[in-house]
């Protein structure tokens, strides 16, 4: 009859965290957080270029009002550049857009985009006030005066500009933006002061759609490996499984099985085989020679005589 094994007792998993699982969490929670920062800002993009375009295919900025004491607003140094050889800045910003309104409704307005050192020297001691983040809706537009006195002609008989328009009510420019260094100037058409407009400024941004594919697909690949990482933190190992031959105690009847024959180690010698025990076999004690003859028996009978 073969003896049942016992059933081993297995400790169930210690709840305690390894400093492996609590440093895996942290970085898990770590790159989560830029993760989803850069997967809002595909969105937004990925918004822009959908619903955040006019009829006309440009995206623009809100409208601000823009007033100055002085003779001329003028925008912050405009540095156009993209940094890379292979992608052309047309394929950036594609056309760009000014629109303007005056707030008189009778009053000629100027607006015009010339080389930053042309307009430096047209406006050299020229009052007004320059106007920074023009364009960004989440910062408010911060301006600084330019002290001096009126310029020394009206805008319109300048020949350095880009491109300009001169009248009343709305007026929109357009230009193929190129690498270099520009200025946005609006003035009263002949040069007076207290100039106040309405102005928003716009582009097509060919390339919008794919930068807003590929911020927002960078920004999946991250919040998935975040997640991967923060997920093997906090998975519970299982238990560890029970030996050969033994059972780990359960609710329900679970069968036993036989333990395996044991087997020397490799490389050693097996015990030799002992021989059976055979019973020795039956003496007779009168012929053995350790025997003593029995002077009483006869010779012939075997009897003790008397």
């Amino acid at each position: 009859m073969t003896a049942m094994p016992q059933d081993q007792w297995v400790a169930p998993p210690s709840g305690r965290w390894s400093a492996g699982r609590i440093v895996a969490l942290v970085l898990g929670v770590l790159l989560l957080i830029p993760a989803l920062g850069v997967l809002a800002g595909g969105g937004v993009l990925l918004w822009a270029d959908t619903a955040g375009r006019n009829g006309d295919g440009y995206v623009l900025s809100p409208t601000d009002t823009f007033t100055t004491d002085g003779h001329v607003l003028v925008s912050e140094r405009i540095d156009l550049s993209t940094g890379a050889d292979w992608l052309p800045l047309s394929s950036t910003l594609g056309t760009a857009r000014v629109d303007i309104t005056g707030v008189a409704p009778s009053s000629d307005v100027f607006v015009g985009i010339a080389p930053v050192a042309d307009a430096s020297r047209y406006l050299d001691g020229v009052s007004g006030t320059v106007i920074e983040n023009l364009g960004f809706e989440s910062q408010a537009p911060n301006q600084h005066l330019l002290r001096g006195g009126p310029p020394s002609g009206p805008p319109g008989d300048q020949n350095f500009w880009i491109t300009q328009r001169t009248g009343q009510g709305r007026q929109q420019i357009s230009w193929q933006p190129a690498e270099g260094d520009w200025m946005l100037v609006i003035m009263n058409a002949d040069g007076s002061a207290d100039v106040a407009v309405d102005a928003r400024i716009g582009a097509t941004v060919p390339a919008l759609g794919g930068l807003a594919w590929g911020v927002l697909i960078t920004g999946l690949l991250l919040t998935a490996l975040a997640g991967l990482v923060i997920a093997l933190a906090i998975r519970r190992r299982p238990a560890a499984a029970a030996p050969y031959g033994y059972a780990i105690p359960s609710a329900g009847p679970v069968p036993s099985r036989t333990a395996p024959p044991w087997t020397p180690p490799t490389g050693t010698r097996p015990p030799a085989a002992r021989p059976p025990w055979t019973p020795p076999s039956p003496t007779d004690r009168t012929t053995a020679a350790d025997a003593t003859p029995d002077s009483t028996r006869s010779a012939h009978g075997g009897e003790p005589q008397p």
